[in-house]
């Protein structure tokens, strides 16, 4: 069989969710897929649950507990298709999903495809995550780009709703870092990809289903989120080049602003040492270099001269998406 699409699917303790997941991947319209299921040492009735589906398109691969960003290497390494795609374990995927996306790959020639995410809440909401855009984008200057689309959140912090060229991620050689070290392993994989990207397809059809849960892994722990993803922009501008090092600041004072604001609701003092850091100053004076929409500038310019209680207020108003 011509495998069109990889679907790795990484699990740790998901007997709850994981039989959902698979039905929604193995109903999808695009039939030639492989299903490369990484149980990353459940301690729980996962891989009982995985026994009972008898479909030869899924492979099931056991390793001991490594965290998600590692669980997915270990499906990369195993993926034989054209193309891969990401699908979390307590997540569904529209039937048509795949097969949307694979011919939006092959008529616009992408090396990545990205579509749009519903988020599905716990009282039956069901929310668009993203701006609707059909767009194909040629990538020249991967600053200039990230000031438009990856700060934007037009290109998503997330790998789930996105189909990558198999030959393109192993070329780049780009792996997922320690989802134990990094809060955000998909955020570091975007901007370590970003910088390789000639030509990325942005669909608007929302086909990737989040269910949102209040004790997941974004919503938990907002003061320890907040350190994490500071410590993440820290080493990657440390590590980038000149031209994603400062776009990557711009990025960087918008998502800690936006983790502040959440954090500042329950840990005021954590929200605000955030907010008047050195490592904030420096973000937001090179952000404001860059080409950055108008609304931006004046946040920037509220948390860069406004007074510690200001800042905070500005910032818990700012923890929705924004364009």
């Amino acid at each position: 069989m011509n495998i069109k699409v990889s679907v790795i699917i990484p699990v740790y303790n998901g007997r709850e969710t994981i039989a959902r997941c698979l039905e929604s991947v193995m109903g999808q319209t695009l039939s030639d897929i492989e299903i490369i299921v990484v149980n990353d040492g459940s301690s729980d009735d996962t891989l009982s649950v995985l026994s009972t589906f008898n479909d030869e398109r899924i492979t099931v691969i056991s390793q001991e507990n490594a965290g998600q960003g590692f669980a997915r290497n270990t499906g990369m390494r195993a993926a034989r298709g054209e193309y891969i795609s990401f699908v979390d374990a307590d997540d569904t995927v529209e039937a048509d999903m795949l097969e949307k996306m694979y011919g939006g790959a092959l008529s616009s020639a992408a090396d990545v495809v990205q579509c749009n995410i519903t988020d599905i809440y716990s009282d039956g909401r069901r929310v668009t995550q993203l701006k609707s855009v059909d767009e194909t984008v040629t990538v020249t200057d991967c600053g200039d780009y990230t000031d438009k689309y990856f700060t934007t959140c037009r290109h998503s912090y997330e790998v789930c709703n996105k189909l990558f060229k198999r030959v393109f991620l192993e070329q780049t050689g780009v792996k997922f870092r320690d989802t134990k070290k990094y809060f955000s392993e998909d955020l570091m994989f975007n901007l370590e990809l970003i910088p390789h990207i000639k030509t990325i397809s942005f669909i608007s059809a929302a086909y990737y289903n989040y269910y949102q849960h209040e004790n997941s892994h974004f919503h938990a722990r907002p003061k320890e989120r907040l350190e994490a993803v500071s410590s993440l922009f820290f080493e990657y501008i440390k590590n980038a080049d000149g031209a994603m090092r400062d776009a990557a600041s711009y990025t960087a004072a918008m998502i800690t602003a936006y983790n502040a604001g959440q954090c500042a609701y329950i840990d005021q003092d954590a929200a605000a040492k955030a907010l008047s850091s050195e490592q904030m100053k420096g973000y937001i004076n090179a952000a404001l270099k860059r080409n950055c929409k108008p609304k931006h500038r004046i946040f920037l310019c509220a948390l860069k001269f406004l007074p510690v209680s200001l800042k905070l207020a500005a910032a818990k108003k700012y923890v929705g998406r924004w364009e």
